[in-house]
C-alpha cells in the first residue's frame, strides 16, 4: 500500500483541510487559528447559537405553541388589472381567465395566490374569470358593459373648484365706556385768619423759690453723715523657705586593678603509643 494507491471515501466529498504542514497549505504556522486569544486555545467550544454576549435567536423567538407571526396573518393580495388582459394579444376574446393561466403568463408568481381584479384601462373582451377570490365595484360594472366608453374623472383645477364659502364673522360692536357727567364745583371762599387769643401766663416764679427754701431747712434739721475712711488690707510679701543644702559625700579613690602574673609554659610531653 501506497499513498498514490489510497483512493478517497465515497462519503467524503468536500476536501478536508490539512492544518500546520508548512504555510504552502494556507493553514501554517497557527493552523488557522490566528495569534494568541480565546478562540486560539484547544478548550475553547463555542455554543451554536451564540451571538456575541446579545440575547441569541433562539431566545427571542416565541416559545408557546400556536404562536403566528403578524406577516402570516396579513393577506397577501395580488392585483390583476382588467386593461393589460385586454391589451394583451395572447389573451383572445371569450378565453377562459383561471389562475393556472395567470401564472403561465406570468401576471401572477403561484397559482395558489389571493388575487384580485381591477378595473383599470380600456376592456373590450368577453372575458371569463373562473376561481378568482375578489372583484373591485368599478371592474364588475365593466364585465357587465363591456365596450363601454368610461372617462376617466379628471382632477379638478384651481378654475372649476368652487370657491368655499367662508362663515361670515359676526361683527361684534365695541361697548364704549359711559362718561360720567362732572358737575362742576364751587369753590367755597375760605373765611378770614381770626387772631388767636393767647392765654395770659401765670407767674411761677414764686412757687419754684418757696420750695428750693423748704429743701434747703429739711437739709439743716437732718443729721450729718460721718463718712468711715476706707483702710485697704496690707499685704504681706510671701517668703519661700531656704532649705539647707545636704553635704556631698566624697567618692572614695578608686584602687588600682591587680597586674596579670606571668604564666608558665608546661613542658611538652611526647605522646607514647
Amino acid at each position: 500500500m501506497k499513498i498514490h494507491q489510497l483512493q478517497k471515501s465515497k462519503w467524503l466529498k468536500d476536501k478536508q483541510k490539512r492544518r500546520g504542514r508548512w504555510n504552502g497549505t494556507g493553514t501554517g504556522n497557527y493552523s488557522g487559528r490566528g495569534l494568541k486569544g480565546q478562540k486560539s486555545r484547544s478548550w475553547f467550544s463555542m455554543k451554536p447559537f451564540f451571538e456575541g454576549w446579545q440575547t441569541s435567536i433562539v431566545q427571542r423567538l416565541p416559545k408557546a405553541r400556536g404562536f403566528t407571526r403578524y406577516y402570516k396573518l396579513v393577506k397577501d393580495v395580488v392585483i390583476v388589472n382588467l386593461g393589460k388582459l385586454d391589451a394583451d394579444k395572447r389573451i383572445t376574446d371569450a378565453m377562459e381567465i383561471t389562475k393556472q393561466l395567470l401564472k403561465d403568463l406570468w401576471y401572477i408568481k403561484s397559482a395558489t395566490a389571493f388575487v384580485k381584479i381591477l378595473w383599470n384601462g380600456d376592456y373590450t373582451k368577453h372575458l371569463k374569470f373562473v376561481d378568482m377570490d375578489a372583484f373591485s365595484a368599478s371592474a364588475k360594472d365593466r364585465m357587465e358593459n363591456p365596450g363601454k366608453a368610461y372617462s376617466k374623472p379628471k382632477k379638478p383645477s384651481k378654475e372649476d373648484k368652487t370657491p368655499i364659502e367662508k362663515p361670515v364673522k359676526k361683527e361684534i360692536k365695541k361697548i364704549e365706556p359711559v362718561k360720567k357727567e362732572v358737575k362742576e364745583v364751587k369753590k367755597i371762599e375760605q373765611p378770614k385768619e381770626v387772631k388767636k387769643i393767647e392765654p395770659a401766663k401765670k407767674e411761677v416764679k414764686k412757687i419754684q423759690e418757696v420750695k428750693l427754701i423748704e429743701k434747703v431747712e429739711a437739709l439743716k434739721k437732718a443729721p450729718a453723715k460721718i463718712e468711715k475712711p476706707v483702710v485697704k488690707p496690707v499685704v504681706k510679701p510671701t517668703v519661700k523657705p531656704i532649705k539647707a543644702e545636704k553635704p556631698v559625700a566624697k567618692k572614695p579613690a578608686a584602687k588600682p586593678k591587680p597586674t596579670a602574673k606571668p604564666v608558665a609554659k608546661k613542658p611538652a610531653t611526647k605522646k607514647t603509643k
